[in-house]
């Protein structure tokens, strides 16, 4: 494993973080509509236009987070596990996901009984996640 820990040493040559998700989706217009309307991801490149594979690029000010592929015959679910957006205020966020008719399939908590994370899923059937800023502190899995 001392291999492993090399890689992600961070500095010039090593891993500092993620930089995006990449998925497939069954309908980029769906997709986009629900990342950009529903989550604020704002498009920073759109690959509708120029067909081909279709792939847009979705973030914000901060960078881009998520490459969506278009593929019309690949069934619900895809081999990702799931994505998770930090967001500043995790229950404002859910009110807002809760008032557009989301659906939470689990809520995680703190050591506190605090609320510090809700699941849900994007059109595709795939699982996404809001959480709170949580610095120094390993995600329930």
């Amino acid at each position: 494993m001392k291999w492993l820990r090399s890689i992600f040493r961070g500095g010039e040559d090593g891993v500092d973080g993620i930089d995006h998700a990449a998925i497939v989706v069954t309908d980029m217009d769906r997709a986009i509509g629900f990342y950009s309307g529903l989550l604020g991801l704002e498009i920073i490149r759109d690959g509708r236009p120029g067909g081909g594979d279709k792939k847009t690029f979705l973030g914000n000010k901060n960078g881009v987070f998520l490459a969506a592929t278009e593929d019309k015959r690949r069934p619900s679910g895809g081999p990702v596990n799931h994505i998770a957006f930090k967001v500043g205020d995790v229950e404002a966020a859910a009110k807002r996901l809760k008032a557009a008719g989301i659906t939470f399939t689990e809520e995680k908590t703190g050591p506190g009984g605090e609320t510090i994370a809700y699941h849900f899923l994007d059109p595709d059937g795939l699982e996404l996640e809001i959480c709170a800023p949580a610095p120094n502190q390993v995600p329930q899995y």
